[in-house]
């Protein structure tokens, strides 16, 4: 279908007339927000400046929730040894922030949606403080451990409430320039985490990776508080507990944490084919299914059936996890080609990242523009994965040389791709789902971004680690200990750093063209992976985006009203089906 086809459709997120709260109209007067229509709640307005204070504080919210997932790196060698922690305890204080994160994201949009979204982004503000304090104040690794869950938690809601919450606050079109701004501070983040974290540990102490959230973090909560101003159902406190899905939230996060928990040890902690493994794997799924089984009975459910109620919805969350399968291949997978190939230094391979991390900061703000000019977001969708696409074919050539062109070049086209198809993709959800579902569908996007990229980079791991054992006897024959071969072949490659630092240059040289043709294999993989997305595209149906802005209800009037909707929906459609099977 044609985007000005489509545009002429029904748009269930441009109901209302009203112009938006950053609208251009609105801010000539210096206000961000009209009054109230009549029968709706008065939401106070927002000053210009009141708006640019309210975006800075969420920005440096989401900053902070991605700096920590990849500020521990550089850390984490100093860290295992003053807390004495073993292998295993190692890789826990990284996934564990992780694990986290993945398995709230859908909690935290529901009960945004019973509660109001400022009192749960303040809610999760203050646990990613509390997980901050906790970590910094460890006196061994179970209490880094329970610190790093914390932090995970909050920041999962952290997240995951700003996109919700800028998706109150702005029409669909106008979206697109904050989304923009908001996978800009995602990537610089994410680029200079390793920095960050290296210098805390290399100048004062690894407990600065934590510790300096806490004032910049309590910053964005002074602000938020202060001058937030969206739609606060004002729901009691015991009735709004009575109304989380608490059986559907435990079920969904119990099988993300069994699933990923056997794909986090896997290999590593125990055999792919162990007990432990293949029962938490096994489980998780069986509890998946139990979840989605429970789902259609639940009064409030975490995640709606309704929001895969067609085609394109499908097809855009389908894309969704085979852009974030490819997106977390790069960012983990080509500092270990930079290190263990090209020599670099855990810091000096943070840096060489950096033509990433800017272009895709560029390519994020660029695309919001065009989204609010144009209020079209199809080609981009489908445009930025063919890009993704050729990027990833492109890295397959990376070799065991240096080669600064290709380096360079190849990491550009990659972000492009990447970075203009982050919040591209949550504005085209948000479009094709009502306005009281946004809450709902943003969490589920989020939900399934970040279980693709947990899964995503175990698969990368195994494909490594089966080319590398076909270079068993290349690396013996460089004069590597056949004990050194014998741990990097089976799960030390990923972080056998430790393993490789006493190599003469010629077993350097022997290790490194394995990785690289390791590596080579991989991302053939992810190439053909993200083509699968790239026709999945085709599936997603582009509409023109409003202008308009409509206030988003929540509470449990709202709730109720979602789920009678729904039924009444339910029983025309019941009625329909028995008068067609009449009519035969």
């Amino acid at each position: 279908m044609s985007q000005t086809a489509a545009a002429k459709e029904s748009d269930p997120g441009s109901s209302s007339q009203s112009p938006s709260p950053g609208s251009v109209k609105g801010l000539d007067d210096g206000s961000t927000t009209p009054p109230a229509a009549a029968g709706e709640p008065d939401v106070p307005q927002h000053t210009k400046l009141q708006l640019t204070l309210i975006l800075v504080a969420l920005c440096l919210a989401v900053f902070l929730a991605a700096v920590d997932a990849t500020l521990i790196t550089a850390a984490l060698p100093t860290i295992a040894k003053e807390l004495e922690a073993s292998d295993a305890g190692f890789a826990w204080i990284g996934s564990s922030y992780l694990l986290s994160l993945a398995a709230t994201a859908p909690f935290w949009s529901k009960v945004s949606d019973i509660f109001g979204r400022k009192p749960i982004i303040l809610l999760a503000n203050v646990v990613f403080l509390v997980g901050s304090l906790i970590a910094a104040l460890s006196t061994n690794l179970a209490m880094l451990i329970a610190g790093r869950t914390v932090q995970g938690a909050g920041a999962g809601g952290l997240i995951t409430l700003v996109e919700i919450s800028v998706g109150d606050m702005f029409s669909p079109r106008e979206r697109g320039l904050f989304y923009g701004i908001y996978g800009a501070v995602w990537a610089v983040a994410t680029a200079i985490g390793p920095l960050i974290g290296g210098a805390f540990t290399e100048r004062v102490t690894w407990r600065w990776c934590f510790w300096f959230n806490l004032p910049f973090d309590g910053l964005s909560l002074i602000i938020t508080t202060i001058f937030l101003h969206i739609h606060n159902p004002k729901t009691p406190l015991l009735k709004g507990l009575a109304a989380i899905d608490w059986i559907g939230s435990l079920l969904i996060v119990g099988a993300t944490l069994m699933f990923l928990l056997g794909l986090d040890f896997g290999g590593v902690s125990a055999p792919w084919d162990s007990a432990v493994v293949i029962c938490l794997i096994i489980f998780g799924i069986v509890a998946y299914v139990l979840f989605g089984f429970y789902e259609h009975f639940a009064r409030y459910p975490v995640i709606p059936r309704r929001i895969f109620g067609s085609v394109s919805l499908v097809s855009t969350f389908a894309v969704v996890f085979s852009h974030g399968a490819c997106f977390m291949g790069p960012i983990f997978f080509l500092p270990l080609y930079f290190q263990d190939v090209l020599g670099a230094s855990p810091i000096m391979s943070g840096v060489w990242l950096l033509p990433l991390a800017i272009a895709f900061t560029v390519s994020g703000i660029v695309m919001g523009i065009v989204i609010e000019r144009t209020g079209h977001y199809l080609w981009i969708i489908r445009g930025s994965m063919a890009v993704f696409t050729l990027a990833l074919g492109l890295m397959i050539t990376y070799g065991a040389e240096r080669d600064w062109p290709r380096i360079i070049i190849f990491q550009i086209i990659l972000a492009a791709g990447i970075g203009a198809n982050m919040q591209t993709l949550v504005i085209c959800v948000q479009a094709l789902v009502a306005p009281e579902d946004i809450g709902v569908a943003t969490g589920t996007l989020n939900f399934i971004r970040n279980l693709a990229t947990a899964v995503s980079v175990v698969l990368g791991q195994v494909i490594i680690q089966g080319i590398l054992a076909t270079h068993q006897g290349d690396l013996l024959e460089a004069g590597i200990p056949s004990d050194i071969v014998d741990r990097l072949v089976h799960g030390g490659s990923i972080s056998g750093a430790a393993l490789t630092a006493g190599f003469t240059q010629e077993q350097r040289d022997g290790y490194g063209r394995a990785v690289a043709d390791s590596l080579s294999k991989m991302w053939i993989f992810y190439t053909a992976f993200c083509a699968l997305g790239f026709v999945i595209t085709f599936g997603i149906r582009g509409k023109e985006l409003s202008t308009s802005h409509e206030t988003t209800k929540t509470g449990l009037e709202a709730e109720e009203a979602k789920r009678q909707k729904n039924l009444h929906a339910g029983s025309q459609e019941t009625a329909i089906n028995g008068e067609k099977s009449e009519s035969a």
